[in-house]
C-alpha cells in the first residue's frame, strides 16, 4: 500500500511539473508587467492608498505550503504584512524587493520536483511565474531578508 501511495505522489509530483513547465507566464496586456529589468517595480510605481501582493505557493515531494505578502502604502509609509508579522519597510527592505521582483521576472523554469510559484497581484494586473530551478529559492530569500 505504502509503494501504491508512493507511486501516485511520484506520478501527481511528475504531471504538476510537466504542467506547470508547459504554462507560459502570463502577463495582462498594455502593463508595466510587460517589461523586464529596465521597468520599475511595483513597490516603486506604488501610491498612496494603493496595495500589491505576492503570492508564494511551493509544491513538492514532501508537500506544499502558501504564503501570501501584502506590500502597503500609505502616507508615503511603506509596510509589508505577512501572516506573522507586519513591518515598515526601510530603504535595504526596499531594495530587497526590488531585487526579488527583476530576478523573478527573468527567471527560468528549470526542472526540479520542488516547484515554487509566484503571482504578483497589482489592481487588475496579475504576473505568474515559477521556479523549479532548486536553486534561486527568491521567496524564501525576501522573508529572510525583511524579517
Amino acid at each position: 500500500m505504502k509503494a501504491k501511495n508512493n507511486l501516485i505522489a511520484i506520478f501527481l509530483l511528475i504531471f504538476t511539473t510537466t504542467a506547470m513547465s508547459a504554462v507560459p507566464n502570463t502577463v495582462s496586456k498594455n502593463s508595466h508587467f510587460e517589461g523586464r529589468e529596465s521597468n520599475p517595480a511595483l513597490i516603486e510605481v506604488l501610491q498612496n492608498g494603493e496595495s500589491y501582493s505576492i503570492e508564494i505557493t511551493s509544491v513538492g515531494c514532501f508537500g506544499g505550503t502558501q504564503q501570501t505578502i501584502t506590500i502597503s502604502k500609505d502616507a508615503d509609509v511603506l509596510t509589508a504584512s505577512y501572516p506573522d508579522f507586519s513591518k515598515i519597510l526601510s530603504e535595504q527592505d526596499i531594495e530587497a524587493f526590488i531585487t526579488f521582483e527583476h530576478q523573478l521576472r527573468i527567471l527560468d523554469v528549470g526542472g526540479c520536483s520542488t516547484v515554487d510559484t509566484y503571482v504578483l497581484r497589482y489592481g487588475n494586473e496579475t504576473f505568474q511565474t515559477s521556479d523549479g530551478t532548486c536553486s534561486w529559492n527568491g521567496g524564501k530569500k525576501l522573508l529572510k531578508e525583511i524579517s
